[in-house]
């Protein structure tokens, strides 16, 4: 059996539940990419500058092979003054060899010899390095200074940032991050499932206006919907209307057929039952009255099956129980010859999905039918579930052959020629099961006899 589709609302929540967190997953990694980059930039900016602080109090002393730069004792900076600080500066002359520490790092161990490549002159070079087992922020610049006969003196300025506040405050901003976009997530979700309902709304009322035309009969929808839904609403209004005239002008057809054919149908039925004192009626008139009786009940019924097709689809129900004791009621005087038993299993709220007439002309024939071939006893069962309503009739008399049992439900079609009828019941009780969508089967009951069993859609 093929699963329910899913709804609208459920839909465009399930796919609002899949793309929010990818979009705001993408926005959330371009945010971190984002201040990760500024933090960087900005300790590149800081570095940068205290690079230029050391160089602006350094003095190069002597000339020649013999000059050397040095820096003041004591700088201004903080950071270079208090040991372990977690920024350490050093100077390097050409040969690598450190010429100048600041305070900071005179208790840490000088960095080992690097084979990282030279920095271009005036520019800071920085990466990351691991010096004991603690992760550094590096800072290279380079710089020539020209003594005072012109010579150039090549030096390096190295600096050392600890990467722990760095990475403290990366992870902090991320954590805060995304708590923020589950957070928005979670409230744009429900946002978008308060959305979705205010927005189908209109097709909730529409639903809600079509069951109460369904139920009330009214003949079109009435209100005013939004501009998508409008022009549904307005070609349903023009289909109904055409269906209401064609339904009318069919029941008008068959109406003025039913009145033709009375008139000619109750001259014949007075032909044939006038009385003849004088002479017995003969085989000729036992037939004719036989054939008009039926081309009657072929009117009747064909007038009253298009009067009940006007109202099946309009909501309307009636209970079956009383219509069923009404009718056993009635074959137990037409049968008091022998007298039927009936057993009925129905509940008291079981309904018919239809027209009363269309339950009478069905349940007839059919309780008609076994009182003619059980011996006695027959039983009418009745179940309603949510989705269909399920009728059994059953008696205790010789039952139908499987081979044959097809044949009974053709119209015209009768096994035994001994009983009084045209054969067209149980072809008519299948011709209105039809009609509502359901099925009538034939069956061997418990008993022996024949059950007949209908299924209904509700």
């Amino acid at each position: 059996m093929s699963q329910r589709p899913l709804s609208l609302n459920a839909r465009l929540l399930l796919a609002s539940i899949v793309l929010l967190p990818l979009f705001l997953g993408l926005t959330g990694l371009v945010l971190d990419r984002a201040f990760e980059q500024s933090l960087t930039t900005a300790l590149r900016q800081r570095l940068q500058s205290q690079v230029y602080l050391l160089f602006s109090v350094a003095e190069l002393e002597g000339t020649g092979e013999s000059a050397e730069l040095s820096l003041p004792p004591a700088l201004l900076e903080p950071e270079f003054e208090q040991i372990n600080s977690g920024l350490y500066g050093y100077l390097m002359n050409a040969a690598g060899e450190i010429i100048w520490r600041s305070n900071s790092a005179q208790l840490y161990p000088a960095p080992p010899p690097t084979n990282a490549p030279f920095p271009r002159m005036g520019e800071l070079l920085l990466d990351t390095v691991t010096l004991n087992t603690q992760p550094f922020w590096r800072g290279r610049y380079a710089v020539i200074w020209e003594d005072e006969l012109g010579g150039e003196h090549r030096y390096q300025l190295m600096l050392l940032r600890d990467r722990a506040p760095y990475q403290a405050e990366l992870a902090s901003y991320r954590r805060q991050l995304w708590r923020w976009l589950g957070a928005a997530a979670l409230v744009l979700v429900l946002t978008q499932s308060l959305i979705l309902r205010w927005g189908l709304r209109p097709l909730d009322r529409l639903a809600g206006a079509l069951q109460a035309m369904r139920e009330h009969s009214t003949p079109k929808l009435e209100g005013r919907y939004p501009q998508e839904l409008q022009p549904v609403v307005d070609n349903l209004n023009r289909v109904l209307e055409r269906e209401t005239f064609l339904r009318q002008r069919y029941r008008d057809s068959l109406s003025n057929l039913a009145h033709s054919l009375k008139t000619p149908l109750s001259v014949l039925r007075n032909m044939v039952h006038q009385e003849k004192p004088q002479s017995p009626v003969s085989e000729t008139d036992r037939l004719l009255a036989e054939q008009v009786e039926r081309m009657d009940q072929v009117v009747n019924y064909q007038l009253r099956r298009a009067v009940s097709e006007q109202q099946q689809g309009l909501g309307q129900q009636c209970l079956i129980r009383p219509a069923a004791e009404r009718l056993c009621r009635t074959l137990e005087k037409v049968y008091r010859d022998k007298p039927p038993h009936f057993h009925l299993e129905v509940p008291e709220d079981a309904h018919f999905p239809g027209d009363e007439q269309d339950l009478l002309e069905l349940l007839g024939n059919l309780l008609d039918n076994a009182c003619k071939y059980s011996h006695g006893a027959i039983h009418l069962h009745a179940h309603q579930s949510p989705s269909a309503l399920y009728l059994a009739v059953e008696d205790n008399g010789p039952g139908i052959p499987p081979a044959e049992r097809p044949q009974v439900l053709q119209r015209g079609r009768r096994l035994d020629t001994l009983k009084p009828g045209q054969g067209i019941g149980l072809s008519v009780a299948a011709d209105i099961a039809t009609s509502y969508g359901g099925q009538l089967e034939l069956d061997q009951a418990p008993s022996g006899g024949l059950i007949v069993r209908l299924t209904l859609p509700v």
